[in-house]
């Protein structure tokens, strides 16, 4: 056991740890290449043994303990010698987990301000397994906060306004707008000016508008991948676009659709992007309000498969989804009916291939009062968002924020999985402090924007120049720039 045991000094001062703990800083730390020795013989680090001390103890646990100088939230200076000693990635993912999530002890962690007159009208979380730094759109600026939260930078982005936001890596953001041509990449490094000089356009449509986006991570690929969803300026014509997110090339060009004369159903373009890594299936959906209603157009692409078939298509007319999502966890598809604002569920093992299907959703909430909206062409789930994370779907009413979760009935009970409905959190959304130190509650507004990261929910409300963060691990951080 002696023989394993690292003696370090540090700045004047010693510590003792083991060859395996300061392993845990990675290879390409210059921990990681520190052998045992005695103690009469330590190795020397030229450091502060103050900042020193809470970087060890992180590699020990895998968490900063709450005591720790600077923990919450890690001080500039601390992340700076995570820096140095290749462990700030790590430390910052540790902040906010995913393994921490519960979206029943998600509770407002951070309220961040954001600058100018302009609130939110999109927000995103980097994806794990990067630390949860939060993104945000306001005008034509993308705002970004570290996952400490504590640090922050922006980019003015040329486009007026933004209504697409996706986060690629804690220093990379896709921002587009259905108004304005191409996806422009927002680059926030570490030791220089956030830049947002790229641009990613349709190939056979440079002038081409941006629906939505969603992009793979670099595990379940060679190559992190983004799909876009382009219109054209003439709004005549849209496509999916796979580009590269290493080369920045387009690689594909899915479902290209073409509007003849007045036909706008037969091409509807997709307005919402999911893409289902584990079933390497993207999810394609978009809606028309027409004279006879809203009509909708949901398509599974097995974009390794074919660019001009998908594996399952739907057309729905009654009670069209006013917001769609995909979960990999649960294997199926979510949608809120926008007649009846009631939640459907379709499973990815029952639908069908090649070609349009049956229809497949049920309702898991009141399907006595799904059929009768939907008869009466009411419009309840307009505005209404879905989203599905981890084993969990989310759905925002105005406000509020509702949670399903699977169930699993008792076996003398059949033994049946079930989704029961909760609401996450309750009460005024934030306290915030007023004029004079006094603490003063704000009323919810709706939600416009939405995102899920780690331990982490953001929020964007409307009329609202901040970013609401709510967190479930066990020491979310509570700062207030």
């Amino acid at each position: 056991m002696a023989s394993s045991v690292v003696t370090l000094n540090v700045g004047g001062e010693v510590f003792q740890t083991t060859a395996a703990t300061l392993s845990r800083a990675g290879a390409s730390s210059p921990l990681a290449s520190l052998a045992p020795t005695p103690a009469s013989a330590p190795h020397f680090l030229d450091r502060d043994p103050r900042l020193f001390a809470p970087l060890l103890s992180f590699l020990r646990r895998g968490r900063l303990a709450p005591s720790s100088p600077g923990s919450d939230p890690p001080s500039a200076a601390l992340l700076a010698e995570a820096r140095h000693f290749g462990v700030e990635g790590a430390l910052l993912a540790s902040l906010s987990p995913a393994s921490a999530f519960s979206p029943l002890a998600l509770r407002p962690s951070a309220l961040l301000p954001l600058a100018g007159r302009v609130p939110p009208s999109a927000v995103a979380v980097s994806p794990s397994p990067h630390p949860a730094s939060v993104f945000a759109a306001h005008g034509g600026v993308v705002t970004r906060f570290d996952a400490s939260l504590a640090s922050r930078g922006s980019v003015l982005t040329p486009l007026p306004a933004i209504d697409s936001l996706v986060a690629v890596s804690p220093e990379l953001a896709l921002a587009g707008a259905r108004d304005f041509a191409g996806v422009h990449l927002c680059r926030f490094p570490d030791d220089a000016p956030a830049t947002a000089r790229e641009v990613l356009s349709w190939p056979g449509s440079p002038s081409a508008t941006v629906l939505s986006m969603a992009a793979t991570s670099a595990t379940e690929v060679s190559s992190p991948w983004l799909f876009t969803s382009f219109e054209s300026a003439r709004r005549n014509s849209s496509s999916i676009v796979t580009f590269d997110m290493n080369s920045l090339s387009p690689l594909a060009e899915i479902g290209r659709k073409e509007v003849y004369g007045a036909d706008v159903e037969a091409a509807i373009p997709a307005s919402r992007l999911s893409w289902l890594g584990r079933h390497n299936l993207l999810l394609a959906a978009g809606s028309h309000s027409g004279p006879a209603g809203v009509v909708g157009d949901i398509c599974l692409w097995d974009v390794r498969a074919s660019a001009t078939v998908p594996v399952w298509e739907l057309r729905e007319k009654e009670d069209c989804f006013a917001d769609i999502a995909a979960s990999e966890a649960l294997s199926s598809l979510f949608k809120v009916g926008a007649a009846s604002g009631e939640v459907f569920m379709a499973d990815l093992r029952m639908l069908g291939g090649g070609g349009i299907s049956i229809e497949p959703w049920v309702c898991i909430g009141d399907g006595q009062r799904a059929a009768a909206a939907a008869s009466a062409g009411r419009k309840e789930g307009n505005g209404c968002r879905i989203e599905c994370y981890l084993n969990w779907v989310f759905v925002a009413r105005n406000a509020e924020v509702e949670v399903w979760t699977q169930v699993e009935l008792a076996q003398e009970a059949g033994g049946k999985k079930l989704m029961r409905r909760n609401w996450v959190g309750n009460g005024p959304s934030f306290v915030m402090a007023g004029g004079g130190g006094d603490e003063s509650v704000k009323e919810k507004t709706k939600i416009v924007s939405w995102a899920f990261g780690g331990s982490r929910m953001a929020l964007a409300r409307d009329d609202k120049r901040s970013i609401e963060v709510w967190d479930s691990a066990p020491a979310a951080i509570s700062f207030n720039p």
